[in-house]
């Protein structure tokens, strides 16, 4: 019996570091129950007004959205609205999830209901929540730029058809938003094991057509936040330029020429879209045009810097270089003449220099101990065009008190030459904006060149996590169910990919008797390995047992393991559960060992066959 326990321990510790990462389920229930709520998010959520990222330690205090439809015996269509929930705002008070008024699942299924008709609701969500007035659907903002960017409507709460969330691109990264939307888990069906074939759940969309479960206190639904935007930052400053005649100054001297950017161009996201949260591919965002009825177009974006050029009062499109377009204001020429003629006074801006400055609005020091998490903002991106192209037009203006010309404010001599210049595919051929990423752009220009660096970086080092409705539990918030529920909810839990016990078991209330099976030992003990990790993990995932306590030591869920199998470790330590047995085995074999589960005692029994 030693050499099966050490065989299982040591091929826990490799065979389980290879399993892809899964995040926990938690429930949403009813039985007589409210409807209650559990978060996790992608890094980097914001919610409306408040830029910048949010964690699973801070979207409890800025909150998310749900919308849920109640169509009684039919299934949701076109036809249905948000009549069960409208843009319901939940928050994280102490340790728990709340919201107002409390919502009760409907009581016409489940094990012990009797009805003519099923009962069915859909679930659909959104973060950051945004309040709306539930009239129109309009943000609720103090100011008119609250208004007109980021999140700015949903739809009104007696609208019919899939709710969705109208965004418009703010480049500011000082006010910039993100926007992300909930989808099915991985690991749904556990939720479902009684009712399956009822449902359809397709991981990566939306819970649609759910009705009550028929065991409340263990079976689960599980939601992933998923971003709908990526973030973008460009930079942009002057370089030595190798295209600099020999012999003269590669250097510019600021107080006889400066660059201005008159314009810049890029392909790969749009300014404005509507996100439709009833998302028709799985893990995809799906995007409609503002008024959310046709596929969004992705046409070349332009960025003006407002100066007038003899095209005032035009209607062709034309008039509008005389509005600036979210270039930032340093970076541009200001118009004005100077106090001290032919010169570059106090009143003009800096432009382009040596020291890189954001191409979009907003304040940015490339020298801070945040540099690098800085000068971000979130767009909607294409996703699946044929690469990302730029163009820039600048002005180089040199003062020469000779010349008869002026530069751009009319009133100082010198010269102003516009230059213009484009890169294509400046992340690869086909490597578009993608939600979900960050894309970093540096724009260094010189008198004749523009040279560009572009990188895609990930938008944080973990996985999706999940948007839980939590296990039904009683006031105090322990486990209320007995061990022998525990221990068969965990064996019941459907993993994905489907995972197939190797050995025998047997529950006798909370005794498990386990048969070994295989024809040699090595065998043998990878396949009890397996299965115990899997059992193991099935009492956190199926049975939502938050603590295990062996040999006196206390043992919680850590997820940062990443295993499908076993992530309980020693509370306050990385100290995993499987170790500990092991080591106690090596030094006192045992065939049996007992452990309590949320305060109930479960025993594992090892026979050969």
């Amino acid at each position: 019996m030693k050499r099966y326990i050490t065989l299982i321990a040591a091929a826990a510790l490799v065979a389980c570091s290879n399993e892809e990462l899964s995040t926990p389920d938690n429930a949403l229930v009813s039985k007589e129950a409210p409807v209650n709520f559990e978060v996790y998010t992608q890094r980097g959520v914001t919610r409306a007004g408040a830029p910048g990222d949010i964690d699973n330690d801070n979207i409890g205090t800025h909150g998310f959205s749900v919308f849920a439809y109640y169509t009684a015996g039919d299934q949701y269509s076109q036809k249905a609205t948000p009549n069960f929930m409208y843009n319901e705002h939940v928050t994280k008070v102490g340790d728990d999830w709340k919201y107002e008024p409390v919502k009760f699942w409907p009581n016409e299924y489940g094990s012990n209901a009797k009805s003519d008709e099923i009962d069915r609701l859909s679930f659909f969500a959104y973060a950051p929540w945004t309040n709306v007035d539930p009239t129109t659907g309009n943000v609720v903002g103090t100011t008119e730029k609250e208004q007109s960017y980021n999140i700015v409507s949903v739809n009104k709460h007696g609208a019919t058809g899939d709710p969705m969330v109208k965004y418009v691109v703010d480049t500011d990264p000082a006010t910039s938003v993100d926007l992300l939307w909930g989808v099915a888990a991985a690991n749904p069906a556990n939720y479902y094991k009684a009712i399956q074939g009822t449902v359809d759940i397709t991981p990566g969309k939306p819970f649609i057509d759910l009705v009550k479960p028929n065991d409340p206190a263990n079976d689960k639904l599980s939601f992933n936040l998923k971003h709908a935007l990526a973030k973008v930052k460009v930079t942009i400053d002057y370089i030595d330029d190798a295209e600099t005649p020999a012999g003269n100054s590669k250097t510019i001297d600021p107080a006889e020429t400066r660059i201005y950017v008159r314009n810049f161009k890029m392909t790969g996201f749009a300014l404005k879209g509507a996100l439709n949260l009833n998302n028709t591919d799985a893990e995809k965002p799906l995007w409609k045009d503002f008024d959310g009825a046709k596929d969004l177009a992705f046409d070349e974006i332009v960025f003006q810097d407002g100066r007038k050029d003899g095209k005032e009062g035009e209607t062709n499109g034309a008039q509008t270089n005389e509005t600036p377009q979210g270039l930032n204001k340093d970076i541009i020429e200001n118009y004005s003449a100077p106090t001290t003629p032919n010169t570059f006074g106090s009143q003009k801006t800096s432009g382009v220099t040596a020291t890189p400055k954001l191409l979009f609005g907003g304040t940015y020091n490339p020298t801070s101990t945040n540099a690098a998490k800085e000068g971000f903002f979130y767009v909607i991106p294409r996703n699946g065009g044929s690469g990302v192209d730029i163009e820039i037009a600048y002005d180089v203006e040199t003062i020469d008190r000779k010349l008869v010309g002026k530069i751009s404010d009319n009133e100082t001599h010198g010269i102003s030459i516009e230059n213009v210049i484009s890169k294509e595919k400046i992340f690869g051929d086909n490597v578009d904006f993608e939600p979900g990423k960050v894309y970093e752009i540096k724009i260094h220009i010189g008198m004749t060149s523009m040279k560009v660096d572009a990188e895609v970086l990930p938008w944080d080092a973990v996985n999706s996590q999940n948007v839980d409705l939590p296990a039904n539990q009683d006031g105090n918030g322990a486990n209320n169910q007995t061990a022998n529920e525990m221990i068969n909810n965990a064996f019941d839990y459907q993993y994905t990919p489907t995972y197939a016990y190797k050995g025998g078991y047997t529950v006798n209330d909370n005794n498990i008797t386990y048969t070994l099976t295989g024809t040699t030992p090595e065998q043998m003990g990878e396949n009890m390995m397996n299965d115990f990790a899997r059992f193991l993990g099935g009492l956190y995932r199926g049975a939502n047992v938050s603590s295990i306590v062996y040999d006196s030591e206390s043992y919680v869920w850590d997820e940062n393991h990443g295993l499908l199998g076993s992530n309980w470790v020693k509370d306050g330590t990385q100290t995993t559960l499987v170790s500990v047995i092991t080591a106690k085995y090596n030094t006192t074999p045992f065939n049996s060992l007992t452990f309590k589960a949320d305060g109930k005692d479960i025993t594992f029994t090892i026979v050969t066959p």
